[in-house]
């Protein structure tokens, strides 16, 4: 085991956990564009947090709730990078990503979607925890930084 700063993990070790985080971080994104409600609820822990401006849900029944009453008549896609994973030991990693949010509230469900400007540009703290072997967001804080109602 190499001197590491990773709570005792190896550097491979924590290569791995940050390279699950950060697949679950693109899941997020490919879930809430897909409306795959039951799966992007299941990538929080059952007691996960996500707080996002005005409101706050606990929980994956709150959250899968939340995504379920989402409009369906246009098309989203979140584009994710600049993903940042620090671990904290073998169960617990901290994270940063940015996403860009795109979205066609015109779209008839034909063709592409027309191309507009970002709706936003947001900045995701995480916290993830590790359950059972697999890794889930404990708490996710959204904060807009960039919005077309600015």
């Amino acid at each position: 085991m190499s001197d590491s700063p990773h709570s005792g993990l190896s550097d491979a070790q924590a290569a791995a956990v940050q390279a699950a985080c950060a697949s679950v971080v693109a899941r997020y994104c490919h879930c809430a564009d897909a409306r795959e409600h039951a799966a992007f609820a299941e990538l929080f822990a059952p007691d996960g947090v996500w707080t996002r401006p005005g409101m706050a849900m606990r929980g994956r029944d709150e959250i899968r709730r939340f995504m379920d009453a989402r409009p369906t008549d246009h098309v989203t896609r979140h584009v994710c990078g600049s993903i940042h994973v620090e671990v904290i030991d073998q169960g617990h990693a901290r994270g940063l990503s940015y996403t860009t949010v795109y979205r066609d509230p015109a779209y008839g469900g034909t063709g592409p979607a027309k191309l507009v400007q970002p709706q936003m540009v947001v900045d995701y703290r995480d916290e993830f925890v590790r359950i059972d072997g697999r890794w889930h967001i404990g708490a996710r804080h959204t904060t807009v930084v960039f919005s077309d109602q600015a």
